[in-house]
């Protein structure tokens, strides 16, 4: 260890606050679209228009975000209870019983005001780990590790949590048990951050700043393959309740499913950073990729009962996850020289993006092809919602190891930094 300020405890701290996040944000990119479909009664095609409206202009507003989190470093803390605030309120109108309320306007508004706190929150805590690893010589995947383990961590925990309230406070209920749930583990975790934050490099607020954070070697092309390979856990992640429920018909099965995938993730992700160790990271991604690519073509044979093979999917999936999520950030952080607010900001922008476009286009989609979660599932509604959810992300993910194969070589794809 180069430096005091990489210690465990350091990493502790920022693995919590990742766990916070992720426990708040899983329900708005999995949960939101079948709460507002079969509680709310909001029909797929309107759903997703207001989906895509909501997220494309929480992409947009990302880049600004992006340049405040820069221009702001010296007050980090205020940044961090605003993002937190905002995104706990956004929660709380967005789960609230069905009847209180409007579903369109209480979904446009919450969804305002979680996006934009979840996305001050997350570049914020790029921006913190990308201060860590530099006063300790560049342990970006150390970092890394640490941080999407704990977000991991949050997201098993919010897998679990609407099922286990459902039993005592109904299914509608159960959301808004989640809601106070996630504003106390909130609290929990800005108080454990409190006086530790930091943020990279020095404040340049000209117009040229994007251009600069875009200037160092390589930035670009991951930044777009981050995109692409985005665009198939984004399809997944809108399609998931819906497939559980209406093709494999074992809705009771979601929350479990939802909890070992996240958890082969967590559980993965050391092993892909040794393994990234031993013979890059670019290699070892598009073998974790291909294990996707596999997962996702099995899902698509699979039908109603067949619960125990999807289960190994999960774990398959999962775990080609976890080198997703801590390897392909590892790449832009090694590479980042300055303005590392912008850079995150870019990097989300471009993830949050591919999620708006799986939402605005999938779930029309789906609908057009004759599937209407509020009604009996034709055969062919079944068939519609199974090619959405298998069969186009094993296109996509193709798609993303041919883009990861154009990347530079270099700084990426090596990890002598623990």
């Amino acid at each position: 260890m180069a430096d005091a300020v990489l210690t465990r405890s350091a990493l502790s701290r920022t693995s919590l606050l990742a766990a916070a996040l992720a426990f708040g944000g899983l329900p708005l990119y999995v949960h939101v679209p079948r709460f507002y479909a079969e509680q709310m009664a909001l029909s797929l095609p309107a759903l997703g228009a207001v989906l895509l409206a909501a997220r494309a202009f929480d992409s947009i507003q990302d880049p600004v975000i992006g340049w405040l989190a820069d221009r702001w470093r010296g007050v980090r803390e205020i940044w961090a209870i605003v993002g937190m605030t905002l995104l706990a309120s956004g929660f709380l109108i967005l789960f609230a019983p069905p009847d209180w309320g409007a579903p369109l306007p209480r979904l446009a508004i919450g969804l305002f005001a979680a996006f934009t706190g979840f996305s001050a929150l997350q570049i914020a805590i790029y921006d913190h780990g990308l201060a860590l690893a530099g006063n300790a010589q560049g342990a970006h995947t150390r970092v890394a590790l640490w941080r999407e383990a704990g977000g991991l961590g949050g997201i098993c925990l919010a897998a679990m949590a609407p099922a286990v309230l459902a039993t005592t406070m109904g299914p509608a209920g159960a959301f808004l048990g989640f809601a106070l749930v996630f504003l106390a583990v909130a609290a929990s975790a800005s108080l454990v951050m409190a006086g530790h934050w930091r943020a990279s490099g020095s404040v340049h607020a000209g117009p040229g700043s994007f251009r600069r954070a875009l200037a160092s070697p390589g930035i670009l092309p991951i930044l777009a393959f981050g995109f692409v390979n985005a665009l198939p856990t984004a399809v997944t992640s809108t399609l998931f309740l819906f497939f559980v429920s209406h093709v494999l018909e074992a809705e009771d099965h979601a929350g479990p499913l939802l909890l070992l995938f996240f958890a082969a993730a967590a559980g993965a992700a050391p092993g892909w950073a040794r393994l990234a160790d031993r013979f890059g990271r670019r290699f070892t991604l598009a073998s974790a990729m291909s294990l996707s690519i596999f997962a996702f073509a099995w899902a698509y044979l699979l039908g109603p009962g067949d619960i125990a093979p999807f289960y190994v999917v999960a774990i398959a999936s999962g775990a080609s996850l976890g080198a997703d999520m801590t390897l392909a950030p590892a790449m832009l952080a090694a590479r980042i020289e300055d303005d590392g607010g912008r850079v995150f900001a870019l990097w989300t922008f471009l993830q949050k993006s591919a999620l708006a476009l799986a939402a605005g286009i999938a779930l029309p989609t789906v609908a057009l092809a004759g599937f209407v979660p509020t009604e009996s599932v034709t055969e062919q509604g079944r068939e519609a919602l199974s090619v959405a959810y298998a069969l186009v992300p094993c296109l996509l993910k193709l798609f993303a190891i041919g883009a990861l194969g154009f990347l530079p070589s270099g700084k990426e794809t090596t990890l002598a930094e623990t």
